[in-house]
């Protein structure tokens, strides 16, 4: 028998936003992987703002609804907000937060109890990784408690002196509720406002819950109230604020001799903490006269109001409410196409690391977030541990600690470093299998990033091939003629490099050649219903400025400057070409630091040369170079070379026939399935350099055979290696691998 779902409640989230418009659309693009049962709204309530928020907001046009508030007050636009919703509840959360995909279902379920008001739950600082808020309790004159470990529900009653708290990031509310009570007084424009709510829900008789989960990451965006440093400038609401707060609150309770006491430590905890700001150099002298010259205000006006008690027209009425019309517009979010969360292994990830892998990473992480995936990328951290949410991702970056081995890994002898960095991501992924299923894992097979992954044997494992250690040994012929080295290092390395690519319950092989030679260095054979050849995709290239010298031709490589990247091989061929066209000026972006045999670097060998010398103005060693200055380098080149010896791919050639320009390869590993030989450019024997020379010579001195192949390598690209492909048949691989775990378990 089909057991009946009930409906889930309707629910209006409210986004109260000023001069924010950058982290206000984060914010809003979030939302697109809410996963939730029921129908959302989403109501951005802007103003008084006069940065580009208004431009965010129309982007969004059709899909959320808008208001716009007078006053910067806080209440003043979170009462809009209510007013416009047409939820069963009302879902605030800041400008600057980032909610995880099950906020929503996690807030509803609470509502299941009819006795609930108000819920919330917890809240990440700006590092996505600690809290800002968990469990909470406030009293009557406002203090706070977090050090309490649970929720507190037995403190939801009238008139209590201490009553749960939410976070106003994090806070929801029954519409009905919300509306009975009044809304939110509008005479608390900020700091205390959401205390009073709850203080009210409280003594309404309703319960407040106090959520284990919900998570909310709270970024901290500026604000005209607090500077970058989070330290609040202007102090005048804070302490008229408090003083209202108190009468409004505690007088039923306390003497006055006991509110006034409150009133004057309170002052002076924050003419206190001004004073250390100000010598800190977190405020100005000018901040610290104006506190000076508010308090005295704020002391009048806030025992005054206090006194007066809430105006009328400062809360919810029927006429406020009926002056906001609308009808309900549910949010759509994306489609949960796959019905999967990944997590993606990448010691490097940009925008810190530009090599192959963290490109690769990147791009597929943020193609299969697209298609309505929750992806999680776990990245090393230079600092600090923190958890940020880029376009659509999240992305882990953290600090290896040092683990001991399992008895599998110790077993090989793998290296201890290795075995830190595996282990601390596998580490980091049970961190969030804590709160979330963790469908499937990808890992890089260089530095064998799986292999804590391949021993725990919780999460089906992808591993993807890339360049492994044998190859990176071909390129460093001197590791491998040292015994101790290959004893403590690579031999345990290339040892579980095999086991990674023989267990794993699916390999992703960017080309047919690297799953040739890899079976053919390491001497077995790939299961084929494991393995599938993905080609690596990118997304379109950006717009860039370039500035272009039209008496030059240019010709670009990009890439470590390195043996098996044949930079000799190039170096070699250059003097021919410019003897030939001495117009042409060569760029060479990459990491120059790798040494020659000489002991020098390929750059001071050359330049050391007669040929050196000769062509010192043509031949430009660049360096590692940032995203934009490459994006401009490929945008403005006549023609792209890298004479690889072995690449197993070669993203280098797709982003070169992404800009249409016409490419110069080896035909050696994957190369010829990434260029069309004599379609959009020329493929060369490895390490010929009188063919590469010619090579080079036959593009420069043609443009319409370069418009020709630059042309065709677009075409190429777009209908071959899109980040879209790649993502799909990304997903034929993880529900294969998972298919394939299911049934050993079921086996077992």
């Amino acid at each position: 028998m089909k057991v009946r779902q009930e409906k889930k409640p309707a629910i209006s989230i409210v986004i109260n936003t000023l001069n924010r418009g950058p982290s206000l659309h984060a914010t809003i693009e979030s939302f697109q992987w809410l996963r939730y049962q029921g129908d959302f709204e989403v109501i951005v309530v802007n103003g008084p703002s006069t940065d580009n928020s208004e431009e965010v907001i129309a982007r969004w046009k059709g899909r959320v609804r808008a208001a716009r508030c007078p006053a910067a007050n806080l209440s003043v636009s979170r009462n809009i907000g209510i007013c416009l919703a047409r939820g069963e509840i009302v879902a605030f959360i800041d400008d600057d937060a980032i909610p995880e995909p099950e906020w929503l279902e996690q807030l509803a379920a609470a509502y299941e109890d009819p006795q609930v008001g108000a819920a919330g739950g917890f809240v990440f600082d700006h590092t996505g990784y600690d809290f800002q808020a968990q469990y909470c309790v406030i009293d009557r004159f406002g203090h706070g408690d977090s050090s309490v470990r649970t929720p507190m529900p037995h403190l939801s009653y009238p008139k209590s002196l201490r009553f749960p708290h939410l976070l106003g990031a994090n806070s929801s509310f029954k519409t009905s509720a919300l509306l009975e009570i009044g809304g939110f007084d509008e005479e608390f424009e900020y700091f205390l406002d959401e205390t009073d709510v709850c203080a009210r829900i409280v003594d309404a008789g309703y319960l407040i819950a106090q959520l284990p989960n919900a998570y909310v990451h709270h970024k901290f965006a500026p604000s005209n109230i607090r500077g970058v440093n989070r330290v609040p400038r202007h102090r005048y609401p804070i302490i008229k604020n408090k003083i209202y707060f108190i009468l409004k609150h505690a007088r039923e309770f306390y003497p006055p001799e006991v509110l006034l006491r409150e009133q004057s430590t309170f002052i002076e905890y924050q003419r206190t903490e001004m004073a250390s700001a100000f010598e800190a150099g977190l405020v100005s002298a000018e901040d610290v006269a104006t506190f000076n010259r508010d308090v005295e205000r704020a002391v009048e006006t806030g025992l005054r109001r206090g006194l007066e008690g809430p105006k009328p027209d400062a809360m919810i009425d029927g006429a406020k409410r009926s002056a906001w019309s609308g009808e309900f517009m549910p949010f759509p979010p994306l489609p949960d196409a796959d019905q999967c969360t990944l997590v993606l292994i990448s010691k490097g990830y940009p925008p810190d690391h530009s090599h192959g892998i963290a490109t690769f990473s990147r791009d597929l992480a943020e193609a299969y977030a697209a298609r309505g995936n929750i992806v999680h990328v776990i990245a090393q951290s230079p600092d600090i541990n923190r958890v940020d949410f880029e376009n659509g991702v999240w992305v882990h970056r953290i600090v290896p600690k040092k683990h001991l081995h399992l008895p599998e890994s110790a077993e090989i002898g793998l290296p201890q470093d290795i075995w830190n960095w595996s282990a601390s991501a596998h580490a980091e992924t049970a961190r969030i299998a804590t709160h979330r299923t963790v469908d499937v894992v990808e890992a890089p097979i260089w530095d064998c990033e799986g292999a804590a992954f391949l021993f725990d044997r919780r999460w089906p494992l992808i591993t993807s091939l890339h360049t492994t250690h044998h190859f990176w040994l071909d390129s460093h012929p001197e590791r491998r003629q040292d015994p101790e080295w290959m004893a403590s290092y690579s031999t345990p390395l290339l040892k579980a490099e095999r086991l990674l690519m023989e267990n794993s319950d699916g390999v992703r092989a960017n080309s047919r050649a690297i799953r040739t030679e890899i079976e053919k260095a390491y001497g077995f054979r790939f299961d084929d219903t494991k393995v599938q050849v993905i080609p690596h995709g990118l997304k379109p290239a950006k717009i860039v400025e370039t500035a272009t010298d039209d008496a030059a031709t240019v010709v670009l490589f990009v890439g470590r400057l390195e043996a098996r990247k044949g930079i000799d091989v190039l170096l070699a061929a250059i003097p021919r070409v410019l003897e030939e066209v001495p117009s042409l000026v060569f760029r060479i972006i990459g990491d120059k630091s790798q040494l020659s045999p000489s002991g020098k670097t390929y750059a001071e060998d050359f330049l050391a040369s007669e040929s050196g010398r000769k062509f010192a103005a043509q031949v430009r060693f660049e360096g590692h170079v940032d995203a934009t200055t490459l994006s401009s380098a490929y945008a403005s080149c006549d023609v792209f070379v890298a004479p690889s010896r072995f690449e197993s791919f070669g993203l280098v050639f797709l982003e070169a026939m992404r800009a249409a320009k016409p490419v110069i390869g080896c035909s050696a590993g994957g190369m010829p399935e990434v260029v069309e030989d004599g379609v959009c450019g020329l493929l060369v024997p490895p390490g010929n350099t009188k063919e590469l020379a010619e090579a080079i010579l036959r593009l420069v001195r043609s443009e319409s055979l370069r418009q020709q192949f630059g042309q065709a390598g677009h075409e190429r690209f777009r209908e071959h290696f899109s980040v879209a492909r790649m993502a799909a048949q990304s997903a034929a691989l993880y529900k294969t691998a998972r298919n394939i775990r299911l049934t050993q378990q079921n086996e077992r």
